[in-house]
């Protein structure tokens, strides 16, 4: 972790240590370092940025998002973010889609989790709902849909998100499900898109690709699942790998 910040409540403090756990699993997930215990990352060599706008009980407010999104954008300590991790979800929000609207202007990629309604009503929540953003749904270890996983025509993507081990707050492992575990797959995939070298871009924004073109490559290199629909599976399950090689061709 280079750096963060903490957001929540009235006052802005450097102490965004995780007392939860669920930001740790999946910052494991996107960047968990190449050693010779436990997990590794999509990506071990990102550079992490943790923006706490959540409290130990993994609840939020929308305007703390904001001020995390702001942040994001805005802090000159570490310079402009390239991708947001957005596992969360609420309702539609003008002021939280201002946000992310901003931020998609500033050319930061955002991916966000399409919720855990599978078993209700399966509907897409926000953020994942916004088309600034990269909405990810879970896929189990059959590249089935995860019977959790919400769905519908607002997917782009589909990632591992069933049985997911990675990092913990307590500083060893833990198992977890959800498309909060599937969305830093994609995070992951974005950060060593974006890394590469070798990167040429048809629209360049601050210095990067924008964040239509990450999706655009994201979504042409992806795996199509045969036993899935487009609305579980938007462009198919990511794949990191093509995605890279693509970049570079």
């Amino acid at each position: 972790v280079a750096g963060g910040v903490n957001v929540v409540g009235p006052f802005r403090t450097d102490k965004y240590n995780d007392d939860n756990g669920h930001g740790t699993h999946v910052a494991g997930i996107v960047a968990a370092l190449n050693n010779t215990i436990g997990v590794v990352g999509v990506a071990p060599n990102a550079e992490l940025y943790a923006v706490k706008a959540f409290n130990r009980k993994a609840i939020g407010f929308d305007s703390d998002i904001i001020d995390g999104i702001d942040w994001s954008i805005n802090n000159t300590t570490y310079g402009r973010m390239d991708v947001i991790n957005m596992s969360f979800g609420g309702s539609d929000n003008p002021s939280l889609h201002a946000a992310i609207q901003a931020a998609y202007n500033a050319g930061i990629v955002m991916v966000a989790a399409a919720g855990n309604n599978g078993t209700t009503d399966g509907k897409i929540v926000y953020p994942a709902k916004y088309s600034e953003t990269i909405a990810v749904s879970a896929t189990n270890i059959n590249d089935g849909l995860a019977s959790f996983s919400s769905y519908g025509p607002e997917v782009d993507l589909a990632a591992p998100g069933q049985g997911i081990n990675s990092t913990w707050n307590d500083g060893y492992y833990r198992v977890a499900n959800g498309t909060s575990m599937a969305t830093p797959h994609v995070v992951g995939t974005v950060a060593l898109v974006l890394a590469d070298p070798y990167l040429k871009c048809d629209t360049d924004l601050n210095g990067s690709c924008s964040p239509d073109e990450v999706k655009i490559r994201l979504e042409a290199t992806a795996e199509r699942l045969p036993a899935l629909t487009s609305d579980q599976q938007g462009s198919g399950l990511v794949d990191a790998e093509n995605a890279v090689n693509l970049a570079t061709q």
